[in-house]
């Protein structure tokens, strides 16, 4: 069994209640004044990585100086680090360390999401940059990262622009447009304009180019697993995970719970099985609260309770809150974790 690697802010969380491991009013640390991150993104002894609050938020260790985000509102700038201690082997040293980053969104493509969509594509620019930024760091031994969509929807639902789980590869109006994948599937970073190709990539990600219809039945969890079974020889996804080498990051956007036929444990399993460990992956719900819905400049958002269930069951899970109605902190969180289990890639099991 993994140990979940606990940054002294969640420790703290957990033992005493988020409120009581706020830092003093001023202080500048990830997120920049006032984020709850002792005075310059220090930690204490015990310094760690991010990881998620028993409250399902997440929070995050030390960095190595306060992020920019822009309070003004007019650009949002992101800006992450790990303190060298924690750097466990970004080069691919002692067994440790990922060359390769393959992310895989899921969206929920309801009507009611157009404002989340909307707002993933203002923070997008500056997340890709973190990516750029991150893999040209020559202290780090990534070499590259990959961005591939798909949809929550499934075909046998009655929805006819469920991907099941495969990867979709045009966009714009009518489908007609291939964002920049070049007959692939997916996107491959970095490259000038990923961050415009990934929107319009993930608009509107659908099987269907015309008259569609979609039931409204989210299954995340199946999608995950119907994107791992998709990579068998001759099928839509082959290739886009390049396995032993890469950590495999899932991201899902979605303001309504998980209804898949498979069970948050067995989501789980299949996803430990196909990337040899439960180390090896990512996992990013931002999703409503675990036991009650809520209002926000999104709209509502219904509780989530199995979305928090498997997100937390994951050794490098993360619970974004959608009730936020702004992602610019989930997704900063995001990347925090996302760098930091790069670092510290192991190799498969067995």
């Amino acid at each position: 069994m993994s140990t979940r690697k606990e940054s002294p802010i969640i420790t703290c969380a957990l033992a005493l209640g988020v409120g009581a491991c706020a830092s003093t009013e001023g202080s500048d640390g990830l997120f920049g004044e006032g984020d709850g991150v002792g005075d310059n993104g220090s930690t204490d002894e015990s310094g760690s990585a991010p990881s998620t609050t028993a409250t399902g938020s997440a929070s995050t260790g030390g960095t190595d100086g306060p992020a920019d985000v822009d309070s003004g509102g007019d650009e949002l700038k992101f800006d992450i680090g790990v303190p060298s201690d924690l750097n466990g082997g970004g080069d691919g040293s002692n067994g440790e360390g990922c060359k390769y980053l393959d992310m895989l969104f899921v969206v929920d493509i309801s009507g009611s999401m157009s404002e989340e969509k909307a707002n993933l594509n203002a923070n997008f620019p500056d997340f890709v940059q973190v990516l750029d930024d991150y893999v040209a760091d020559p202290s780090k031994g990534a070499l590259g990262y990959r961005l591939g969509v798909t949809n929550s929807s499934f075909q046998e639902d009655g929805s006819t622009t469920g991907l099941d789980g495969g990867l979709v590869n045009n966009g714009g109006f009518a489908g007609q447009d291939d964002c920049g994948t070049g007959g692939t599937r997916w996107l491959d970073g970095p490259t000038p304009g990923i961050a415009e190709n990934f929107t319009c990539l993930a608009d509107n990600p659908k099987a269907c180019t015309n008259t569609c219809s979609d039931l409204g039945t989210e299954r995340p969890l199946d999608a995950m697993v119907g994107f791992a079974d998709k990579h068998a020889p001759g099928e839509v996804n082959e290739g886009f995970y390049r396995g032993e080498e890469s950590l495999l990051v899932i991201v899902t956007l979605t303001d309504e719970d998980d209804q898949s036929v498979i069970s948050p444990a067995g989501a789980k399993a299949e996803l430990d099985a196909f990337t040899q460990g439960e180390d090896r992956y990512v996992i990013v719900s931002v999703a409503g609260r675990e036991n009650m819905g809520c209002s926000s400049a999104f709209g509502d958002a219904s509780a989530a309770p199995r979305l928090h269930e498997f997100t937390t069951s994951v050794p490098n899970g993360l619970m974004g809150d959608i009730c936020e109605g702004d992602l610019t902190q989930a997704l900063q969180e995001a990347l925090e974790l996302i760098t930091f289990s790069c670092d510290t890639l192991p190799p498969p099991e067995g």
